[in-house]
């Protein structure tokens, strides 16, 4: 069995208040007092109940990050800079992964709320700020990585999703680009602005924008939507593809280079994101930049301040500006 606060009471021949006190209050222990509860502690291997302490206290020093898809390079770069701030600020960080389904979403906030976590940053699914205040007027504090309507208890981290379709779609007209297939998930909020930004920049021109549902935007299902491409007869293939994330560009753009589609002559290719996969691939893809670790950091530095003065008023939030990152997917060699 482990050793006990008891244990080492025993061994350091003092109290278990004196114990308790070494491990939450030093400041108050005499030096001769501190040095034989350190050696007993050394001695014994005992490794304080964090857990349990907080559990008594009836609140954690811990948070929680709630991902749309875990599995999604963007996603490993937004986890890593909440983790690194909440890291530098003395906070654990739990996370959690949705996998795009709405009730896995909702049963993540119960379980972080059952858990006691001080604060939740979210990338959601859905509307999810209702129940998020609800979990503020008991206390625990909530970042939203995305637009969400007003609220006077939950923040936000915009990134200019418009803009970056916007980028995407002036790109592809410049290079004379006009039938230009839209590849996303309706179901996203950030997927639906990118489109709206790729149909503002064709307003006007002689360009037509299709659009393809593709629920979960991995690297499989752009292999199954280039499928779908090539089954068209060539006229009336698109002459560029825009898709809502990165993955899912590299699977259509592997898929038609092993059938002989040259890119970007035949058909450009723009992705989105800019995850370190973009400019390792074979033809490398034009993206729009979307800085997820910063995106990470800010959102997990406005929840933190939000728990340090829960009774200030949340700032507006000032979007991340996008960026396009031209490649050959698009320009060629």
């Amino acid at each position: 069995m482990p050793a006990s606060v008891k244990d080492v009471a025993a061994l350091a021949g003092v109290s278990s208040s004196t114990v308790s006190n070494y491990l939450n209050h030093p400041h108050v222990l005499g030096e001769s007092s501190a040095a034989r509860v350190r050696d007993a502690i050394e001695r014994l291997g005992y490794v304080p109940n964090e857990s349990a302490r907080q559990l008594r206290a009836g609140s954690s020093k811990a948070l929680a990050l709630i991902l749309l898809d875990a599995w999604l390079p963007y996603f490993h770069e937004l986890s890593r800079g909440v983790e690194d701030v909440a890291r530098e600020e003395g906070w654990s960080l739990f996370f959690s992964n949705s996998n795009r389904d709405a009730g896995i979403e909702r049963r993540n906030i119960d379980m972080f709320e059952a858990h006691r976590v001080q604060g939740i940053v979210i990338y959601p699914l859905e509307d999810v700020v209702p129940r998020l205040e609800q979990l503020a007027d008991r206390g625990i504090r909530s970042v939203v990585v995305g637009p969400i309507p007003d609220s006077p208890t939950v923040g936000s981290v915009l990134f200019d999703d418009r803009g970056g379709g916007r980028l995407a779609g002036e790109h592809l007209l410049s290079i004379g680009r006009r039938r230009i297939l839209f590849l996303g998930s309706p179901s996203v909020s950030q997927s639906n602005d990118r489109l709206r930004g790729l149909r503002d920049a064709v307003i006007g021109s002689d360009a037509a924008v299709d659009v393809l549902d593709v629920p979960h935007l991995t690297t499989e299902d752009g292999l199954e939507v280039a499928e779908r491409i090539l089954a068209l007869p060539a006229a009336e293939r698109p002459d560029a593809i825009f898709a809502a994330n990165d993955m899912v560009a590299i699977g259509v753009m592997t898929q038609l280079l092993r059938h002989g589609i040259r890119v970007p002559e035949e058909i450009a290719l723009v992705g989105f994101d800019d995850v370190a996969q973009a400019h390792q691939s074979v033809v490398p893809l034009t993206s729009v930049r979307q800085p997820g670790y910063e995106i990470g950091r800010a959102a997990g530095g406005a929840l933190i301040r939000q728990l340090s003065d829960p009774t200030a008023e949340l700032p507006a939030p000032t979007p991340f500006a996008a960026e396009l990152v031209i490649r050959e997917s698009t320009v060629g060699r």
